[in-house]
């Protein structure tokens, strides 16, 4: 196989996006959002869409390394969600179900068609997680990159684990967004718990082993990402040892494979 020598340039659009005609899919009402400036950086310009989504925190940049190198093999679309980066903010609910509305009408938008390959950190892959439960027809491949499991926290305070949340001293400083997430989040966990498996697509979970948690705490991690991949037919854990949460700027050519190892295998030249 011949790869691209060069990284196709970037595309860097700050944009107002009228998304009151996109509607999430033809079952459901339609997802109706008020105009606003939405932050997307887009690397190469052919082939499946590889739709980044960032942690907690996060907007886009944190995956500059590995998009700009997948953007040799495929569209690398990232951007930063409502109150990220330079994107203005909104007065949607910030569970993962609206998040995940707000993304499939952003992509219709733009114009970019599924099947995608759908590539999450932290708590941006429980949002993917549930993207690609809840509309397996749209994606070809999910990879989670150190995702925040769902049930983590639950099953920290049931094992009786300490620091495994964020605690409220911390919470009280950060910007509201961020809080929206976090107070958002078991019932994103609910939500994504209304579904089964993943589809019949590959999924590879990618796990870091140095989170700086208790053993205790770091062992249920390692378990729970263990038991994503296994819901999955096509299921892959991929430990990365001695590597810590933000495995797309440390280890971001594991990163870079795991998504190439999801994508279409390219055509040959007259097949």
């Amino acid at each position: 196989m011949t790869r691209a020598s060069r990284f196709p340039s970037c595309l860097l659009t700050f944009l107002l996006v009228e998304l009151a005609a996109c509607t999430a899919d033809t079952a459901a009402p339609p997802t109706v959002l008020p105009e606003r400036a939405v932050e997307v950086v887009e690397y190469g310009e052919a082939g499946t869409t590889v739709v980044f989504e960032s942690g907690l925190g996060d907007d886009w940049m944190p995956w500059e390394r590995v998009a700009r190198e997948v953007g040799a093999h495929a569209r690398a679309f990232t951007y930063s969600r409502p109150g990220y980066g330079r994107s203005e903010p909104t007065p949607r609910p910030r569970d993962a179900e609206h998040i995940v509305e707000d993304l499939r009408a952003l992509l219709a938008a733009r114009k970019l068609a599924p099947p995608y390959v759908l590539v999450g950190h932290s708590l941006g892959g429980a949002y993917m997680e549930l993207f690609a439960k809840a509309h397996p027809e749209d994606v070809r491949g999910v990879v989670l990159v150190d995702p925040r499991h769902r049930d983590f926290t639950r099953a920290c305070e049931e094992a009786g684990i300490e620091g495994c949340t964020v605690p409220a001293s911390v919470v009280a400083t950060l910007p509201q967004v961020q809080v929206d997430e976090l107070e958002a989040f078991d019932r994103s966990a609910e939500q994504i718990g209304e579904y089964g498996g993943f589809g019949a697509y590959p999924v590879s979970v990618l796990t870091a082993t140095a989170h700086g948690f208790v053993p205790e705490a770091e062992m249920l991690w390692q378990s729970l990402l263990g038991a994503l991949a296994d819901e999955a037919v096509d299921g892959e854990r991929i430990v990365i040892e001695g590597a810590g949460h933000y495995l797309q700027q440390e280890r971001a050519r594991d990163v870079v494979e795991a998504i190439i190892g999801v994508l279409p295998a390219p055509r040959v030249q007259g097949s």
